[in-house]
């Protein structure tokens, strides 16, 4: 997936200290950093490889962001993060069980306060910072949004359920949505201890070794973890993603490897063959899978297993080799060299400015970036996390004593004042991100006022029989920062995803209640369109209407497929939906759809041909007017590939740089008109006309906004209502 796509895979992991886990009985004895044979540890026990591997891992995903076609994979830093992660941390939670019998949570909570928040918050404000001075309005409420979980540590779930929605299909990517990742990672360590300790109760009781029982602990948990992943990513692969549950795994089989590596015993050939083959797994991850997969899954094991391996080489239980030999030359020896441990060092501050900066820039560039351009990306966002780092991240880390050698009581002070600094971050984001959310949500107040028709009559300016005058000088309705809100009765949970098996009461029944006549419109969201404008027109002739759509799914019988992944759900739940209206027997059916093109925009996907989406929508067609059942198909409007709202916003109502032609919105033939002449009797209504004159697609008609993203403003699709009672004669 590309920047410009909805569900960006992004990550964000925490360089701490890589300090080597000893193996329980044995002193601390850290090798000190040499010249000599190969070595992947410093001074004070640190393993200089991991923060290579961070570098590994942060070169990866940025390439996968900035150049999404050379690195299709590179979204399994993630994986490699969470290895690492759970290799350190969980390492040193059992080295202290095992050491004391027992964890300070307080400490260690207050650690990962001051490790992670200050610089996260920095990264948080100036994020809300640059939206709101170089991103139009209408995308400060979602980013706002997303400040605010992310300040939380929940931005991970609220991915998840965002990208379930066909509604945010061609939204703009997130710029915070990387702390999706962070989120995960803090949530694991919220729960972790806390088992570990309550396996300390059964060590204490069984007699056992800690270190056992925590091995146990672990291999369950992730176990578990596990299989849910490969169930999970395999059904709803999206929100598999982002889901904590589904990567408590990978983090556990780091810390399976922080207990288990340091009792190996690997002889030269063996680690240098083993941080090679996991060097050459981790980059054939990146290269050859992608995001069309059911990831994580069991895919994610190349990855995952790429990372042990490299730990593995690295571990001081591997022995050395001998100078100048062929394995002194080892993949953890390369790993471990200072350019490259220095942008280890880096990783969690060049990861938290990198995202902001490529999705503004890529905002205002318009297009995937060349060269030129991602270079300059890589750039910037390297000297903030370098200014971020010195200034923001290692003062707060270190900046304040130790708890060794401290006066008493100063380290219980110190706890007690990360939690407190915790809580003023995450105020301080929360009301940052307030601010522009209020703007935004004042103006969103016009969208439930009455509209003179007379000064924005809409669709009617562009009638063909009798155009309506448009009065000069007023401004555009609905106000572009809160287009994205101007949407139709349907789009709720439970209207947006009709469920044919649901049987009852009908939820979805708009009009007047003692109507004698009823219409029901089906099909995708761009069919759900027509739902206020039908109420409307139906309002003096006695009509309800009844909507049974679905968001992504038209009402076809031929499924859709997303490279080798094929939809069989939508196409079946169609042939339930036939059923429900042949057994409603409506006096009208309104069938629409969003052409091909547009669904392989927003959602890449496809069907294998056009004649066989064209039969598809025959099937289900032809029993209805066999049925004696009236039946009318609206094709597609035209669809506009950029933001319209945005380029209102920066350009002007009347500006041609917010005009498309109709060759520009990809317009072939509908398949959905193709289909409506082949059944006799079918009704096409041809809209066109109010949509473009001359082949041209202006965005404001009327001095009505007629695009919130693919979809009409619902206030544009009102203003159609005259136009549908007269072809439909209600």
């Amino acid at each position: 997936m590309t920047l410009f796509e909805n569900r960006k895979r992004t990550v964000t992991s925490e360089p701490s200290a890589a300090v080597l886990p000893q193996p329980q009985g044995s002193p601390e004895r850290p090798r000190p950093a040499s010249n000599k044979g190969v070595t992947s540890a410093g001074r004070n026990g640190r393993r200089l490889d991991i923060q290579g591997l961070r570098t590994l891992a942060v070169g990866m995903v940025i390439i996968y962001h900035v150049w999404p076609g050379i690195l299709p994979g590179g979204f399994v830093g993630v994986d490699v993060f969470f290895v690492i992660s759970g290799f350190l941390i969980v390492g040193s939670l059992v080295q202290e069980l095992a050491r004391t019998g027992h964890i300070r949570l307080s400490n260690f909570y207050a650690k990962r306060i001051r490790r992670l928040l200050p610089a996260a918050t920095t990264v948080l404000l100036a994020t809300m910072l640059g939206a709101v001075v170089l991103l139009p309005q209408n995308r400060w409420q979602s980013i706002s949004l997303d400040v605010i979980m992310s300040a939380l540590q929940v931005q991970n779930w609220n991915q998840a359920f965002s990208v379930d929605s066909y509604a945010a299909a061609t939204a703009l990517v997130s710029p915070v949505q990387h702390f999706w990742s962070l989120a995960v990672e803090e949530q694991f360590y919220l729960i972790i201890p806390v088992i570990l300790l309550a396996g300390v109760a059964v060590t204490v009781k069984r007699r056992l070794r800690i270190e056992t029982v925590s091995l146990w602990i672990l291999a369950v948990v992730s176990l578990a973890s596990f299989v849910h992943s490969v169930a999970f990513s395999s059904s709803q692969h999206d929100m598999a993603y982002f889901a904590t549950t589904t990567r408590i795994w990978e983090l556990g089989a780091g810390g399976i490897g922080a207990l288990l590596i340091p009792k190996l015993c690997l002889g030269p050939v063996r680690a240098w063959l083993s941080g090679w083959i996991g060097l050459g797994v981790i980059v054939f991850s990146a290269m050859a899978l992608s995001v069309a997969m059911d990831f994580p899954g069991s895919i994610a094991l190349l990855p995952v297993a790429g990372t042990l391996l490299l730990l593995a080489a690295g571990s001081p239980a591997a022995e050395p080799a001998t100078p100048g030999s062929p394995a002194g030359y080892s993949a953890s020896r390369v790993l471990s060299l200072r350019p490259v441990t220095y942008i280890g060092d880096l990783s969690y501050s060049l990861y938290l400015w990198h995202w902001p900066v490529v999705v503004i820039y890529v905002f205002h560039l318009g297009r995937v970036p060349g060269v030129i351009q991602g270079t300059a990306m890589v750039a910037i966002s390297l000297a903030l996390a370098v200014a971020s780092y010195h200034l923001v991240e290692q003062k707060f880390r270190h900046g304040t004593p130790s708890a060794q050698g401290s006066p008493p009581g100063r380290w219980g002070l110190l706890r007690r004042n990360a939690f407190v600094l915790a809580a003023g971050l995450i105020v301080a984001s929360t009301l940052a991100a307030a601010v522009p959310w209020g703007v935004v949500e004042a103006k969103s107040q016009q969208l439930n006022a009455a509209m003179n028709l007379r000064d924005y009559p809409g669709a009617t300016a562009f009638d063909p029989v009798r155009p309506a005058a448009v009065p000069d000088g007023l401004p555009v309705r609905p106000d572009p920062a809160v287009a994205v809100k101007d949407v139709p009765l349907t789009w709720t949970e439970t209207c947006g995803k009709f469920n044919p098996a649901v049987t009852g009461v009908d939820q979805c029944v708009f009009g007047a209640p003692d109507a004698t006549q009823t219409v029901v419109v089906v099909g995708d969201s761009h069919a759900a369109q027509y739902v206020d404008p039908l109420v409307i027109a139906g309002a003096g002739g006695g009509w309800t209407v009844q909507a049974m759509v679905r968001n992504g799914c038209p009402f076809t019988a031929a499924p859709a497929a997303n490279g080798t992944t094929v939809y069989r759900g939508c196409s079946e739940q169609n042939k339930a939906t036939l059923q429900r209206i042949l057994t409603l027997r409506p006096q009208l059916v309104v069938v629409s759809g969003m052409a091909p093109a547009g669904y392989r925009e927003a959602l890449k996907w496809t069907w294998a041909s056009p004649e066989e989406l064209v039969n598809g929508y025959v099937q289900l067609l032809k029993p209805l007017r066999e049925a004696g059942i009236r039946v009318a198909v609206v094709p597609d409007t035209p669809y506009p590939e950029f933001s319209v709202p945005d380029c209102v916003q920066a350009n002007g109502p009347g500006s041609p740089a917010c005009q498309f032609t109709v060759s520009d919105a990809g317009t072939a033939a509908d398949p959905l008109q193709l289909a409506g002449a082949r059944v006799p009797g079918v009704e096409v209504l041809d809209m066109s006309a109010y949509f473009c004159r001359q082949g041209i697609c202006p965005a404001v008609i009327g001095n009505v906004l007629v695009y919130r993203d693919n979809h009409m403003t619902n206030t544009f699709a009102k203003t159609l209502a005259p136009a549908l009672a007269r072809q439909l004669s209600f």
